[in-house]
């Protein structure tokens, strides 16, 4: 059986010097077309279209694109250098571009677990330069007046020298003779405040909003993978990155009391950089242009400031004394990775040796920290907290109502029936009762002052009905809502517990819990699964959530713990059951080689190492289950507050309306108030009491 050829390969191509060109393997493939190897030159690959026609929109755009291409495009992008036609029909299919070798996408270069294995010498001072040559690049496209457009890290890669190379060019905009070729997409979490929620296919982008996206790459660089608009959000209601970017909540900015947000745990600062790169990512941002300024004019960092700024930072920086793999800026009073570390951060940046430094003064630092925790209490909610009352008794009122003639015709009605069961014995005052109760009531029941006695008191009963109701369903709600969050608390504590008990173990114990420990293969196999490359795997999952885990340090699936997700910003149960449920399928999956690995003997012969080892891992943990606990702690306390508050709100709507109806039946006598509550009632003591006094009359004669 032979492979059916794609409607691609079989066409005959021909490039815009009418050079036949040959197509090869695939090597890729995406929305609009996929990527060949070419048999003519290995230096080059083709890009063909799925569209067997393509618009005039596309082939006018790839036509312009040839016209500005030039060197310095061609040195740091993916450029067309020629259009590819159909020998037979002459339509245009595609076109050739240079092939970027040895080089990784450059998301693989700032998360810390695919940076291990794609650039393990990798420092700090190499992601600066990367950065650097970012701006660069994107200096060149501005330059010659092409705009990116959708700016994001799918777009770009990066080999060992730190050189950066766009890729995907035909989506950027291109501006030839007049004429704006648009990019039409974006990827949310790299869209600028001002295009959020916007439709972008008829959006003329500017060099402005490339200077948005081309910050947060920067950020991610400098910040080994954190996104700047990740963090936990201390007012109401969930923050996403989307939203965070709409108002301008930059997590890492000084001005922590505006954004009201706090950056995630074992994060740099921007106080570790230079104070000048400090400001140009708070003007990148949280700055905006006043309002009637020209949509183009500059409000962001130009390329240019950004690189001129990170070569100061690497002309200025040192190496830690205490671990050499530790490079940061000279001026810092203390090695921020360091700091990181010794909070119970990850190791971002190893050793030549492969393995993070651990010495007696390193896990004694970890030990004071740990001794000094305390556990915060989770928030209680009383027992009778959540209980509607809203019962008023009637007031007592100064001065008596004035009688009104609904009162009249009520102490009528009073007369009348004191008349009618006078009449039982003497008939002489049976004609005048049942004519007094007749009219009494006939005035009250169909009188306008009468139907709207009974109006008001009938909606005000039923609008405190309402409120009663929806006062007992919210607090269900608060209450069942509580105790989850005390459940996810409570589960946590155990889960310290049990790493604390593993931390403080000593001896036999400590081998015991060494041997459940010792999966090294198994690790390294849960640490090449990045979630970054599994989200279509992923129930729920989205990018902006996966640059979330990212910035709280759970990258692979080695890092996905119940212990390490509690409490992510963003992150619910739903996607933390799927996360875990992904890792259990993998290890389901796994297969030991225990020809590849590490066997019994070389754990013995390191075992003091391993100890260590084991022992820092849980210390880490533990740090950051204890700030997971108070972040857990606060959130629970911060939401209880919110849903309080609001059950207070609702609950004082209820007495309000508790009250006025109160006030209302206080403003009427008693007769008219009693008789007047219901028509129904109202009838049958109308026509009732003169049919009850004339049988009653009839029987005792």
């Amino acid at each position: 059986m032979t492979t059916r050829r794609s409607s691609s390969q079989r066409v005959a191509l021909i490039d815009s010097q009418g050079q036949a060109v040959t197509l090869q393997g695939q090597i890729g493939k995406g929305g609009e077309g996929s990527v060949f190897e070419i048999a003519e030159r290995s230096d080059i690959v083709a890009k063909i279209y799925h569209k067997a026609v393509l618009d005039e929109d596309v082939t006018s755009k790839l036509d312009a694109m040839m016209a500005c291409r030039s060197e310095d495009l061609a040195s740091i992008a993916a450029w067309p250098e020629s259009v590819l036609f159909d020998k037979n029909s002459g339509q245009a299919r595609g076109f050739l571009m240079a092939r970027m070798k040895n080089a990784r996408p450059l998301h693989e270069l700032y998360g810390t677990a695919s940076r291990r294995v794609r650039f393990p010498d990798v420092r700090w001072h190499h992601l600066l330069l990367a950065a650097r040559n970012l701006a660069a690049a994107f200096d060149t496209m501005h330059s010659a007046g092409i705009v990116v457009g959708d700016v994001n890290q799918g777009n770009l890669l990066v080999d060992n020298q730190m050189r950066v190379r766009l890729i995907d060019c035909d989506s950027f905009q291109v501006t030839a003779n007049g004429r704006t070729f648009h990019c039409p997409v974006g990827t949310p979490h790299f869209t600028p405040t001002e295009l959020q929620s916007v439709k972008l296919r008829d959006v003329v982008r500017t060099v402005d909003h490339d200077g948005f996206g081309l910050a947060v790459l920067i950020f991610h660089l400098v910040f080994v993978g954190r996104h700047p608009f990740a963090g936990r959000f201390r007012g109401q209601g969930d923050l996403t990155i989307e939203r965070a970017i709409a108002e301008r909540r930059f997590a890492f900015s000084s001005d922590r009391k505006s954004t009201l947000v706090d950056p995630p745990p074992a994060s740099l600062k921007l106080s570790d950089l230079t104070p000048r790169l400090g400001e140009l990512f708070e003007a990148a941002f949280r700055g905006g242009a006043p309002e009637g300024d020209l949509p183009d004019a500059p409000r962001r960092p130009t390329p240019l400031d950004w690189a001129t700024e990170l070569e100061v930072l690497m002309k200025n920086r040192a190496v830690c004394s205490f671990d050499q793999s530790h490079v940061n800026y000279n001026r810092n009073p203390e090695c921020p990775w360091c700091r990181i570390e010794d909070e119970g951060g990850p190791a971002f940046f190893l050793p030549d040796t492969g393995m993070s430094l651990i010495t007696k003064d390193r896990m004694g630092e970890l030990d004071r920290r740990i001794r000094q925790l305390r556990v915060i209490e989770f928030p209680e909610l009383p027992p009778k907290r959540l209980e509607p009352s809203a019962k008023l008794a009637l007031k007592a009122l100064k001065d008596r109502p004035q009688l009104t003639k609904l009162d009249y015709a009520a102490l009528g009605m009073e007369i009348g029936a004191a008349a009618c069961l006078a009449g039982v014995f003497f008939h002489g005052a049976l004609a005048a009762g049942p004519i007094m109760c007749l009219a009494g009531g006939a005035y009250m029941l169909f009188s306008e002052r009468g139907k709207e006695a009974r109006r008001q008191e009938t909606e005000m009963i039923a609008s405190i009905n309402t409120l009663k109701q929806r006062l007992l369903k919210m607090g269900s709600v608060i209450r069942a809502k509580h105790n989850k969050r005390a459940k996810e608390y409570q589960d946590l504590i155990e889960q310290l517990r049990t790493t604390m008990s593993w931390y403080q173990a000593e001896g036999e114990k400590l081998q015991e819990v060494l041997k459940q420990h010792r999966s090294t293969q198994r690790s390294e196999y849960l640490r090449q699964h990045l979630i970054c490359d599994h989200v279509q795997n992923i129930p729920g999952l989205t990018g902006s959530t996966v640059a979330m885990l990212e910035s709280y340090n759970v990258e692979t699936a080695l890092q996905i713990d119940s212990l390490m997700l509690a409490g992510i910003p963003n992150v619910g149960s739903g996607i933390v059951l799927e996360l875990m449920q992904w890792r259990g399928e993998l290890e389901r999956n796994f297969k030991f080689q225990p020809d590849h690995g590490v066997t019994e003997q070389h754990l013995k012969e390191a075992e003091e190492a391993a100890t260590q080892r084991f022992k820092t891992v849980q210390a880490r943990k533990i740090l950051m289950g204890s700030k997971q606990l108070d972040a857990l702690a606060e959130i629970g306390k911060k939401e209880l507050a919110y849903e309080l508050s609001q059950f207070d709100a609702l609950a004082a709507k209820l007495y309000s309306a508790a009250k006025e109806l109160r006030d209302f039946l206080s403003g009427r006598r008693n007769p008219e108030r009693f008789l007047n509550r219901s028509p129904i009632v109202l009838s049958l003591l109308t026509v009732g009491i003169p049919l009850v006094s004339c049988l009653l009359a009839f029987l005792f004669r």
